[in-house]
């Protein structure tokens, strides 16, 4: 059970916080729902979801303790079942130059490079939310056999749609960046353009389900 709460950040953000260290599927959901209900309002420039929290950006600074009381209402009115996602099948090119740390992880983790190829694409995934890159979407869960820690010496270079593990996440590098995580393959799909009217692929609460292409290992 959560303890939330609503506070004002600065002057024109006000957050609800969850006050917990994880959440459950029915919490996790009516946060999405919350967003979701949201984004058809009015009154604000952006909606930033975290792991255990929500952050409204308002236009107008006056209406912050309006939207104190509002958020909190509005979070014990919507239910998990308020909340729809919508799902994307990711092609992924596993193994070889486009995952470089596969074949070591399966040797570490003793276990075969196809295993680690049915482990990873088996789940649907959870946007839990977006931060790092613009498009960078944090995905959980990874199955519990491939739970390993980032690189201890990061990558300069990982290059664009990079499909990665750390910890109990997965995520794809929308652009090239410096990066610890481990590389299992790389996926073609364009995750972020700044001119669409919805820049990121992904919104928190989606779901993604990795489909292994054959021009790798599968």
């Amino acid at each position: 059970m959560t303890q939330e709460q609503t506070y004002l950040l600065g002057e024109q953000a006000v957050v609800l916080d969850l006050n917990c260290a994880r959440l459950d599927n029915e919490q996790q959901n009516r946060l999405f729902a919350l967003h979701r209900h949201l984004q058809k309002q009015a009154g604000y420039t952006d909606i930033v979801v975290g792991k255990t929290s929500l952050t409204l950006v308002l236009q107008d600074p006056t209406q912050g303790t309006k939207w104190l009381e509002a958020l909190l209402s509005l979070w014990h009115a919507l239910s998990a079942e308020d909340f729809q996602p919508n799902t994307h099948k990711i092609p992924v090119i596993y193994g070889g130059e486009a995952g470089p740390d596969l074949a070591p992880l399966a040797e570490q983790l003793n276990l075969s490079q196809q295993d680690i190829v049915e482990l990873h694409s088996s789940p649907t995934y959870q946007v839990k939310f977006l931060g790092f890159l613009p498009g960078f979407a944090y995905l959980g869960s990874v199955p519990e056999q491939l739970q390993v820690a980032r690189l201890s010496s990061p990558r300069t270079h990982v290059p664009a749609g990079s499909v990665a593990i750390a910890e109990d996440l997965s995520a794809i590098y929308p652009s090239a960046s410096p990066g610890g995580w481990r590389l299992l393959g790389n996926s073609i799909t364009r995750l972020f353009d700044a001119n669409a009217q919805s820049p990121s692929l992904f919104q928190p609460g989606d779901n993604v389900k990795f489909v292994p292409q054959k021009e790798g290992l599968c």
